[in-house]
């Protein structure tokens, strides 16, 4: 492959400029260019040197195999963290104490829950006018509804049931 052609401009100080001028016209008398006889005086210089030259290429051969034995710089990749999964994907299991006299063949059913439980006792109890808080509370501590004060924020909450006047209706 040839080289490609190395334009290097110069800038020549005002005090060499007359040797320039002579090493050019220097050059017309030879019957070659400025650019050849640079190259041919590079080339005298460097003649001495090639020696030198090669002895060092010597002694960079004869360490490259203690070169390529040096480790070469390793990444390490850090773990990727794995991503928290929302409220929404867990899984809600119900879970009902057994009575040790209970049968194993019950299964629970969603009517079985605290909240149909209340939102069945605050039908039975409404007779139009709404439910006492208070007495839906006791009522339901008496029938076994588990939290009733939760169940029923729960259900306020949600717009199940709503309070005027001090009374529990259903929506």
């Amino acid at each position: 492959m040839t080289p490609k052609k190395l334009n290097y401009k110069m800038s020549i100080p005002p005090e060499f400029r007359d040797q320039w001028s002579f090493f050019g016209s220097r050059a017309k008398i030879e019957g070659i260019t400025t650019t050849e006889l640079l190259q041919d005086i590079i080339d005298e210089y460097l003649e001495g040197y090639k020696d030198e030259r090669a002895q060092a290429e010597e002694e960079l051969d004869d360490l490259a195999p203690l070169r390529d034995k040096v480790p070469k710089k390793v990444k390490i990749k850090k773990p990727v963290k794995p991503k928290k999964k929302s409220f929404i994907s867990k899984k809600v299991s119900i879970t009902k104490k057994k009575d040790d006299s209970s049968d194993e063949d019950d299964v629970m059913t969603i009517q079985d829950t605290a909240k149909f439980k209340l939102l069945y006792l605050v039908r039975s109890l409404d007779s139009g006018s709404g439910v006492d808080p208070e007495k839906l509370r006791e009522v339901a501590n008496e029938k076994g509804i588990l939290n009733p004060r939760l169940q029923l924020n729960k259900m306020i909450r949600r717009g199940i049931l709503y309070i005027h006047l001090g009374r529990i209706h259903l929506s």
